[in-house]
């Protein structure tokens, strides 16, 4: 199974970089893209052409640090970019509380909500969607 692209939003590098060498070992994309905070992946998706994106772009995104938070990037890109890409948001974390639950239940695209540190397991899964 390979997914047209993958794009990583985390704050922390070392996180970043088991992501990415997971996917890469398992060759489940060639086209991953590692962002360090919001700023840079909101650039990148407003560079983006709906042309250019055939497939579907899953976003593996942190829930909130100070460079990266998934619910505002989430809220950001859909005032954005609403419709004219298919984008696929996956949010991780250490821990969650019950109202980032209840949110995550209201919130699109937001397909899943995994726990750090992420498994090969969790990888597919996401994927699959």
């Amino acid at each position: 199974m390979k997914t047209s692209k993958i794009w990583i939003i985390d704050d922390n590098p070392i996180d970043s970089y088991v992501i990415k060498t997971m996917l890469e070992l398992n060759e489940l994309s060639k086209d991953i893209h590692v962002f360090s905070n919001n700023k840079e992946a909101l650039e990148s998706l407003n560079e983006l052409d709906e042309d250019e994106s055939t497939g579907s772009i899953h976003i593996i995104t942190e829930n909130k640090t100070n460079a990266v938070n998934g619910w505002k990037l989430i809220k950001n890109v859909s005032n954005k970019i609403k419709g004219k890409l298919n984008l696929k948001f996956h949010m991780t974390s250490e821990e969650y509380s019950e109202k980032d639950l209840k949110k995550f239940a209201k919130t699109e695209p937001l397909y899943s909500l995994n726990k750090k540190p992420l498994r090969l397991d969790h990888l597919i899964n996401m994927l699959n969607y």
